[in-house]
This record gives structure tokens, sequence and C-alpha cells, in this order.
């Protein structure tokens, strides 16, 4: 009797033995059956977050909240960006780069989008695109602003000033981008349903020089009876504002777009009238956290809206001191 309780107790060790030294990666559950164990933690996973570029204030939001996941969640992250939002072959390459080296996930904000979808290929491992969307091979979300719903709120603020029957310009960022495409509609559609005649869209290449130079011959053309400006970019309506106090136009409406510090101080200064601001911050936060949940197979959104505010003089100096607070 007792050699058999021996016999079953070495049966029962030997049994656990084999089922616990396959490198932690199965697990008995309650009910009998066995399942795969997860053997990474999150201190495992890498991250890849490639944006448009490191180098501007819009940008560094972004690269905050990238960053703050990244200590939150206790991910890995591998933050870049190129020089510039022209820096083309530059994004191109730290594409190759970073994949080549291996990530769990990755982000991308692409300058051009069929050429990043070339460049990343079919590769087997969750794509979230951030601020700026793309047909790539395996995207499972998009985070960012629905640029036609906020330039359509911004738009609609500065149809019901300005009133029915005024005159309104569009002053778009690069023609053909699917994000000024995108703006460039819900400012339209905003003008349309509340009376305002669109006389002019013209486009200024984010630059506020060639804004400047644009609104300038936009305003010789209409000879001067422009009530409102709806710009793409903040620095497109500095531009456009510097030109509109050069002529002397009075109580246009000037509405930018993005919510920067320099935009919102615009605002203060009565230089522009208000501001579509993306949550750049919030962007940057829920890209890396979609990543996450893709990588532990969780459902994600196919598309996470981080919304949109319209900054005015009314809520310009709380904004500032938020925008502020992300730097610190």
């Amino acid at each position: 009797m007792m050699k058999r309780k021996i016999l079953s107790i070495l049966l029962v060790s030997a049994m656990l033995a084999s089922i616990t030294g396959c490198g932690g990666q199965k697990t008995i559950s309650e009910s009998g059956s066995t399942e795969k164990a997860s053997t990474a933690s999150s201190k495992d996973i890498t991250i890849g977050v490639i944006l448009k570029t490191l180098s501007s204030e819009y940008w560094g939001y972004v690269a905050a909240g990238v960053q703050a996941a990244s200590k939150d969640l206790g991910v890995k992250v591998d933050l870049q960006g190129p020089a510039s939002e022209t820096a083309y072959d530059e994004q191109n390459n730290m594409i190759e780069t970073m994949l080549s080296g291996g990530v769990d996930a990755f982000v991308i904000s692409p300058l051009q989008s069929d050429s990043v979808a070339s460049v990343i290929g079919d590769v087997n491992i969750p794509i979230i695109t951030v601020d700026t969307d793309a047909e790539i091979a395996g995207k499972v979300s998009f985070v960012g602003t629905g640029n036609d719903n906020a330039a359509y709120l911004g738009g609609t603020f500065a149809a019901k000033k300005a009133g029915k029957g005024a005159k309104a310009v569009i002053i778009g960022g690069v023609e053909g981008n699917a994000t000024s495409d995108a703006r460039q509609a819900g400012y339209t559609k905003a003008m349309e349903e509340n009376g305002v005649e669109v006389v002019a869209v013209q486009y200024a290449q984010s630059n506020p020089d060639t804004a400047a130079n644009v609104m300038e011959n936009i305003i010789t053309a209409q000879n001067g009876d422009i009530q409102i400006v709806c710009c793409h970019n903040d620095d497109t309506a500095a531009g456009a504002s510097n030109a509109v106090k050069q002529l002397g136009l009075k109580d246009v409406i000037i509405v930018g777009f993005d919510g920067n510090q320099s935009g919102v101080k615009n605002i203060i200064d009565g230089n522009i009238t208000a501001t579509c601001a993306q949550a750049a911050y919030s962007m940057g936060y829920k890209a890396v956290e979609t990543a996450l949940q893709a990588i532990n197979g969780e459902t994600v959104e196919t598309f996470v809206d981080t919304g949109c505010e319209v900054i005015t003089a009314e809520n310009a100096e709380q904004y500032l001191e938020t925008l502020k607070g992300y730097l610190k």
C-alpha cells in the first residue's frame, strides 16, 4: 500500500514538472484545460514611434504625450522624427532602420502616405497612424483629430459671428494633402450651412510669409470685401493677420488651426479671433496606449478621435496655461 502511495506521488510530480518546465508558457486553468500564458511584461515591450518632426511646438506636444504614456504604461518607446515636415527621405530611412531593428508595434505620422506605406510594406506587427492617416498594410487604428469636424466647429463659430451674407476665404496648407482636404471640407460646410459665401480658396504651404502674400492678393482681388479668413494652421493665420493689418481691413474674423502657444497668444493679443485646437498631447498618449492594447490582443477602435476645442478670447488664457504644463 505504501509503495503505491509513493509511486502515485512520483507520477504526479513528474506530470507537474513536465507542465511547468516549458519556460512558464502554459498554465492549468481551473477547468483543467491548458492555455498559453504571457511571458512578456510591459517592460519587455518596445513601441516604435516616428512623428513628422520633433522640431516644432505642435509635435513637441505629441512627443510629450508619447513620453508620458511610456512612463505611465511602463513600456519602452523609441521616439524619432526627421528634421522637418518636408524631409521625406529622412523619414523613410528612419522607418526602414526602426523596423529592421525590431519593435513590437509601430506608430507613424506619415509625411508622404504612399511612400511611407511602401517602405513599411507587409510587417507582422500592429501599425497605428497618428495625426495623419494613411492606407498601410497592418494598420489597426488611426489616432487623431477628425479634421473635417474640427474645421466645421471653427468655421461655424466664425460664420455665426459674422452673420449671413458675409464673405469668406480659405487659406490651406498643401493642396491635395488629405488633412488639408478634410479641413477645407469642414470649413466649406460650415460656411454653406450659415449663408456665408466662400469667395476664394488658396494654398500657402503652411508658411506665414506665403500666407501673407496670398492674403494680400485675395484682398486686392476682392476689393477688401472679406469678413472671414479660415486657415489650416496657426502660422498661416498669423501671416494672414499681418496682411489684413497692413492693408487696413477692420473686424475681419481670422480662424487658425492646431492651438499652438503662438496661436493662442495671437488670440490674446487680438491678432486672430480663434483657433481649432487639436489635442496633440492626447494624440501621442493615445497612440502608445492603443499600440499596447493591440500588442496584448485587445480589440481597438479603428479611429480614436482625440477631439477638438475652439479657443477664443474667452478661454485662451486658461488654455495657454494648459499647453505650458505639457512641456514642463
